[in-house]
């Protein structure tokens, strides 16, 4: 280490070449800088891992023989299905992509989603993203796309 040093640091002249000995303790004392400055760096500014849920909420239907009246529900007269609730609580694009799961019989493959809705293979995938999270619907894996569905509480 000192020669690579000596040989980073020499001076030539009419005499030879020269090392200084302040010249190299100052390319040591900048290599010292420069890793404690990235150490202070990342211990102050640390990357963000990731947000992640501190509780699931799983859902919960209730039928209609075991309310006792309408006010049970909100007070209204009529009795909502878990998917009008659902559908009343996403965004628009998210809604297209139930009712088409609901006019497909529950189940579609994520393309097809793509094809029928003339959204973008990235559109698609980040909205059916919220909706996993949210548990409106689940994805397996089919060869090489995935097989969306919608969760049991909503097919009710």
């Amino acid at each position: 280490m000192r020669r690579v040093i000596d040989v980073l640091t020499m001076q030539r002249g009419p005499m030879g070449s020269h090392a200084s000995q302040n010249t190299s303790t100052l390319v040591i004392l900048g290599i010292v800088v420069v890793v404690l400055s990235v150490v202070i760096i990342l211990t102050w500014f640390p990357r963000l891992t990731g947000v992640r849920p501190s509780l699931t909420i799983e859902p919960q239907v209730v039928h209609q023989d075991e309310i006792d009246s309408p006010t049970d529900v909100g007070g209204t007269d009529e009795y909502d299905t878990a998917l009008e609730v659902a559908l009343r609580l996403l965004e628009p694009d998210e809604i297209l992509i139930i009712k088409a799961l609901e006019e497909a019989g529950g189940s579609m493959l994520q393309k097809d989603i793509s094809y029928e809705l003339e959204f973008s293979r990235v559109k698609t995938h980040r909205i059916l993203v919220r909706l996993l999270k949210r548990g409106v619907v689940t994805a397996e894996k089919h060869f090489n796309t995935n097989r969306i569905e919608l969760e049991d509480w909503l097919k009710e």
